[in-house]
Order: structure tokens, then C-alpha cells, then sequence
């Protein structure tokens, strides 16, 4: 069994009806707040917006607009300057969560602009590098070579062959060519060269960087376990954490000074808006526990 009124929806004739029935009714309510009103609406078109129109034209293109295409961008620029001011009168942005979000998401922006039109200089700088020498304090990094033993194919036998194998090296400084022959295939290489602790163990474990760090250089030493199996080692380098130069770092500094200043400045700009806001507590939002010192603000 139909419903009448589904059916009704269902006939294209009844939805261009009701269509035009929500257009014409928008367009009584603009055309008597308008009238109403008696104010008159004016649309720059100023050389600079010109300007943008053109501008924008030839990086999508790649040449300057034609004049026929200049008179349709322009067109285009005032047909969506109508819409908006229209929109926005309705109040059609709101309670659109993609718009609230866009509008503040512009309004960071422009603090954010504001707040890098002095750009750092060196000494701004040196500054924030020397009052924060934690963030850029370089770990240690260790050069080494490993001889792998692997458990799979040697069994119980994995430990003795690596003591036997070190005993060897030891006595005979065996020539890093034959590094290879000496242990078992792996995957990863079997030298590195001024690795963090954090590389290291990314590949190795941390029980395995552990050891590594404390071992004596020049050395072959071991076996050291690893989530692979057995390793002799023999550090070759390794630096103790330190502080670089700032010219070694001086990217970071900037991207970071950069970063804090666009923070900064938007917490200061909320702060100087917050304040021309009185911030009131409905009896429903208290019923439901919410407190004005949650807000930010006393009560």
C-alpha cells in the first residue's frame, strides 16, 4: 500500500513547487528588510581588487586575462560580493560548523600576519636559542660495526661461536673485510656512523643501545643481544651529548621562534577580544554543572 504523501514527494512537479515556493519567500524577506531599511548598498570595485582578480587569473593560467575575462572575473567578484552580504544578513552562517570554523581559522591567520611583520633578526635569535638550550642539545652519537650471530641457524651454539670469534678478533685484529664471513646474513648493515641512541635502538632494541653506549671504543666487544640475536661490536666513535652552534641549528631556532611568536600573538589578540565580551551563564547551562570559572572569566 502507497502513502499518498510519500508519492507527493516523489513527483517532480511538487519539489520545483515547493522550490520556488522557499525562493520566493527568501526573496520577499531580502526585498522588505531592504525597503524597510531604505539603506544603500554600495560594492567597491577598486583598482586593487582589480589587481587580485588579475593577478589570480595568471597564476592559474599562466597569462594576463583577456579584457572579455577580466569583465567576466569582475562579474564573477561582484555576483559573489551580492551573495555573501545577502548570506550573511540572513544569518545563514550560523550554526554552520564549517563556517565557524573557517571565520576563526581566518582570524588566526590575520593574527598571525600581524604578529610576523617584524621579522626576527639575529640577535632575536640568539636569544631564544640561549634561553632554551635543552631544545637544541644534540645526543650522543656512536659509530660502530657488528658481526651478527643468529640464534635460528646456530641454536645453543650462537653464544660459544660469538666468544670464539671474538677471541680471535682480539688476538689476531682481523682485517674489517672479512667482517662478513665471520657471522651470519642479516637485513641491516653492519656499520653505522654517528647514530643517535634513538636510531639505534629503532633498529636494534633498547637493551642492545644500552650496552652499545657504555662499551670502551677501538674494542671488539660482546656478544651484545639484540630482538635479532647475538652481535660482536667494536665502537669506532662516539660523542657525548653537547651544545651546537647556533649557526649548526639556525633553521630550527627560526621555525621555532616563528611558531612562538604566531602563538603568542594569538593569545594575546583572544585576550584584548575576551575582554569586550560580558560572558553570561544560563540557569539550564548552571543546572547542567557548568561553572563561569570553567569560562575563564569570575562570576
Amino acid at each position: 500500500m502507497k502513502f499518498p504523501i510519500i508519492s507527493l514527494f516523489r513527483e517532480p512537479l511538487f519539489l520545483f513547487l515547493v522550490v520556488g515556493a522557499l525562493l520566493f519567500g527568501l526573496y520577499n524577506l531580502v526585498s522588505n528588510r531592504s525597503q524597510e531599511s531604505g539603506e544603500v548598498l554600495r560594492i567597491q570595485v577598486t583598482a586593487a581588487v582589480i589587481d587580485q582578480l588579475r593577478a589570480g587569473w595568471e597564476r592559474q593560467m599562466g597569462r594576463p586575462p583577456w579584457p572579455e575575462e577580466l569583465q567576466g572575473l569582475t562579474d564573477n567578484f561582484i555576483r559573489e560580493e551580492v551573495l555573501v552580504r545577502e548570506a550573511l544578513a540572513l544569518g545563514l552562517d550560523r550554526d554552520d560548523t564549517v563556517v565557524r570554523r573557517r571565520l576563526v581559522q581566518k582570524m588566526h591567520f590575520l593574527v598571525e600576519d600581524l604578529a610576523l611583520l617584524n621579522k626576527p633578526t639575529e640577535a632575536d635569535l640568539r636569544d631564544y636559542f640561549e634561553r632554551r638550550p635543552e631544545l637544541y642539545r644534540l645526543p650522543p652519537r656512536i659509530s660502530f660495526t657488528h658481526i651478527y650471530f643468529s640464534r635460528d641457524r646456530r641454536g645453543d651454539a650462537a653464544e660459544s661461536d660469538a666468544e670464539g670469534v671474538l677471541t680471535q678478533l682480539v688476538a689476531a685484529d682481523q682485517s674489517p673485510i672479512l667482517y662478513p664471513e665471520l657471522g651470519d646474513p642479516i637485513m641491516l648493515p653492519l656499520d653505522y656512523s654517528l647514530r643517535s641512541p634513538q636510531a639505534v635502538s629503532q633498529l636494534f632494541g633498547r637493551s642492545f643501545t644500552d650496552e652499545l653506549f657504555d662499551l670502551p671504543p677501538a674494542n671488539w666487544e660482546g656478544p651484545v643481544v639484540s630482538s635479532y640475536g647475538l652481535h660482536l661490536v667494536r665502537v669506532q666513535e662516539r660523542i657525548e651529548s653537547g651544545l651546537p652552534e647556533l649557526v649548526e641549528v639556525r633553521e630550527q631556532v627560526l621555525q621555532d621562534l616563528v611558531a612562538a611568536r604566531r602563538r603568542e600573538a594569538k593569545a594575546r589578540a583572544y585576550a584584548v577580544l575576551r575582554n569586550r565580551y560580558e560572558i553570561e551563564l544560563t540557569e539550564d547551562a548552571a543546572a547542567a554543572g557548568l561553572e563561569l570559572s570553567w569560562l575563564g572569566v569570575g562570576k
